[in-house]
This record gives structure tokens, C-alpha cells and sequence, in this order.
């Protein structure tokens, strides 16, 4: 099964009902979730993707979301220390952007499921090595 980690952004598009101006956001990202349910998928999700998520909503909507899923379709990573100094290595600038990056890497994910593709343009020899590759929410 193929391991995703999915950017805080994607989690804010599901609990706030995003849109765009022509698409439901949020019905992309329930997608993704319903994708980690059915077993397609294993969802990574870090403690920093909560620290993140929590500057903007309650953190226990996130875990409401991941009491749904079998054990076997979750895996928790804490950040270390040394995840932050090398996700300052890569980018003196987008140290968020990073550390999500270094923590895809640890958590052995394929896919790193954003809705900003842009703000990891900069890591693009970085996930080449780690062998992930950067998803929206809809090419899943």
C-alpha cells in the first residue's frame, strides 16, 4: 500500500468546505481521505502537520477524521530535532514547506498530496532522491 503525506492546506480545504472558482476544494480532499479508508492508501501524518493546522482550527477535527481509519492505514511521525536542521539545509526561506518535505522522506511516502505544488518546486532534487512524488488532491 503507498504511503501519502498530505500538507496541512489539503486538511484546511476539507474542514473549511474550500472552493475555488470553479471547484469544490474540500470535496477533493474528503476524496483523499476516503481513498486512506477504502485502504487504498496509508496516510503519514506528523505532529507538525497538526502544530500547523491548529493556528487556524481545532486540532480534535483532525483526530475525529483519523479515528475512522484502521490502524494499518495510519502512521503517526513526531518531528526530531534533526528532521528541523535538515529542513533549514534545504531551504533558508520555506522552512514549513520543507520540514513537510523531510518528513514525507521519513515517513516513507510516495505521494506528498498538496494543493500548493509551487512552494516545492525548490525541493525537486530532494524528492527525486527520496522518491516522492508531489499529487494535488485530485490526481489521486
Amino acid at each position: 500500500m503507498l504511503k501519502i503525506y498530505v500538507d496541512t492546506n489539503v486538511y484546511m480545504d476539507l474542514f473549511e468546505g474550500r472552493k475555488d472558482k470553479f471547484r469544490d476544494l474540500g470535496e477533493f480532499a474528503l476524496n483523499v481521505f476516503r481513498k486512506v479508508r477504502e485502504g487504498h492508501y496509508c496516510l503519514v501524518i506528523s505532529d507538525w502537520v497538526i502544530d500547523e493546522f491548529q493556528k487556524f482550527r481545532d486540532p480534535k477535527e483532525i483526530e475525529k477524521l483519523l479515528e475512522g481509519l484502521k490502524a494499518e492505514h495510519l502512521v503517526r511521525i513526531t518531528t526530531t530535532p534533526e528532521d528541523k536542521r535538515e529542513a533549514r539545509k534545504l531551504s533558508s526561506n520555506n522552512f514549513p514547506d520543507a520540514l513537510h518535505m523531510v518528513l514525507a522522506k521519513k515517513g516513507n511516502c510516495y505521494y506528498l498530496v498538496t494543493r500548493n505544488i509551487q512552494d516545492f518546486a525548490e525541493f525537486q532534487s530532494y524528492m527525486k532522491s527520496a522518491n516522492i512524488e508531489i499529487a494535488m488532491p485530485e490526481e489521486l
